[in-house]
């Protein structure tokens, strides 16, 4: 049987709450990203309020280290990415006979 720790579990969110702000995290990352993407290319980032936190291999020690120091306060955790690269490159090839030209 699983054990519940008090004050883990975040408060429910319900359909007519606001989106969760994290404009200040976002900001810390942005702040940092260079050094990021340098040092720790394809790692989490774990962001806390106005700061990162720490850089982590897998989302699993990003979560861990973030209940550790900060319990149940908002957190963010970012993939690191070179923000030069692509999100999706097309495989489209125009030149198949199902492609053609919407008129």
């Amino acid at each position: 049987m699983k054990q519940k720790i008090a004050g883990a579990e975040p408060p429910p969110v319900g359909p007519d709450d606001a989106p969760i702000d994290f404009g200040r995290e976002q900001a810390a990352y942005e702040r940092e990203r260079e050094r990021l993407v340098r040092d720790h290319l394809g790692w989490i980032a774990l962001v806390h309020g106005n700061e990162v936190a720490g850089a982590f291999r897998s989302a699993d020690e990003a979560i861990l280290e973030a209940f550790r120091r900060f319990g149940p306060d908002q957190v963010m955790l970012k993939e690191i990415r070179d923000p030069d690269l692509p999100d999706f490159v097309p495989l489209a090839n125009t030149e198949h006979p199902s492609f053609r030209k919407v008129s």
